[in-house]
């Protein structure tokens, strides 16, 4: 299976196992969401989960994935990040794109650091340790993610502290949630 990203100039006719799309709204701060989530039609920015990888005009970007066995749910979320907020060094339990649509942040992973801006997107393994840092400076930075998560996760958070002493510092950033949708295996 692969994982794309795509834009709203993708127009491709292609056969996707599951899709969801995010479609950008007004931001009325990082206590609400910025924009729409759903399974059908486009959006500024879409995730596609195929048998082949896509390439091509609006694709952004393409990924193996790897499912989660047994079942598993595409989940399509945003997260917000106050100006100068940590996620502290963590872990998702599903495995997905993240595509920052507004500010800065800085991602660390085991083997290397890379400054994400706006309209760039990102790929991260399930059970990846990651710690992001968002603008110190400039607005609210956040970023839409759509992971493909074990269906026992349906309605809860994959995020895991890699170290637990981390669960004392302030967690300052903001996820909302657009929609978890279960995937039937058996549709393969």
């Amino acid at each position: 299976m692969f994982m794309s990203v795509v834009d709203q100039t993708f127009q491709q006719d292609v056969a996707t196992v599951a899709a969801a799309y995010w479609r950008r709204d007004t931001d009325t701060g990082a206590d609400a969401p910025t924009g729409t989530g759903h399974m059908n039609g486009g959006g500024d920015i879409g995730f596609l989960v195929t048998k082949t990888a896509l390439t091509g005009q609006g694709v952004l970007d393409c990924a193996p994935l790897i499912l989660p066995a047994p079942d598993w749910a595409l989940r399509l979320d945003e997260v917000a990040f106050p100006v100068g907020a940590i996620a502290h060094r963590h872990t998702h339990a599903g495995a997905g794109w993240r595509h920052l649509v507004s500010g800065e942040l800085r991602i660390e992973a085991d083997h290397h650091t890379t400054v994400m801006t706006t309209g760039i997107s990102w790929f991260e393994p399930a059970d990846t340790p990651v710690r992001a840092v968002a603008s110190q400076t400039t607005g609210i930075t956040r970023f839409v993610r759509c992971m493909a998560i074990p269906a026992a996760f349906m309605d809860r958070s994959t995020f895991q502290l890699a170290s637990p002493d981390d669960g004392n510092l302030p967690r300052l950033q903001v996820t909302h949630r657009h929609f978890d949708h279960v995937v039937q295996v058996d549709a393969l």
